[in-house]
């Protein structure tokens, strides 16, 4: 009975060890992907900065150019700081403010 204790707390060591060892490279592959596909949107956004303002214009949003090309440039620049890492703190805040409002 001692023995199968111990089997299964080593297991769970090993499991608990190896989690904690991938759980960096996890997280970078995750940030990668999400802020790569922020990217290809704000890129898109920028390709087609008529349709967004039209957009916004239905939408009742004031100076509809201005913050079409406001909300695309972040979305798109943004996101490749955090994807590289830089300005990290700096970029995160207008991106959230950005996509708490769409």
């Amino acid at each position: 009975m001692n023995t199968i204790v111990k089997l299964f707390r080593r297991g769970y060591e090993l499991l608990v060890a190896s989690g904690n060892l991938m759980q960096s490279p996890f997280l970078f592959v995750l940030q990668v992907y999400f802020f790569w596909q922020l990217f290809m949107t704000g890129q898109g956004h920028l390709a087609n900065i008529g349709k967004v303002s039209d957009f916004f214009v239905t939408l009742g949003i004031p100076f509809p150019m201005v913050n079409a090309y406001l909300s695309s440039s972040v979305e798109c620049f943004g996101s490749v700081l955090l994807i590289v890492g830089l300005a990290s703190r700096l970029t995160a805040v207008p991106l959230a403010i950005t996509m708490a409002v769409a």
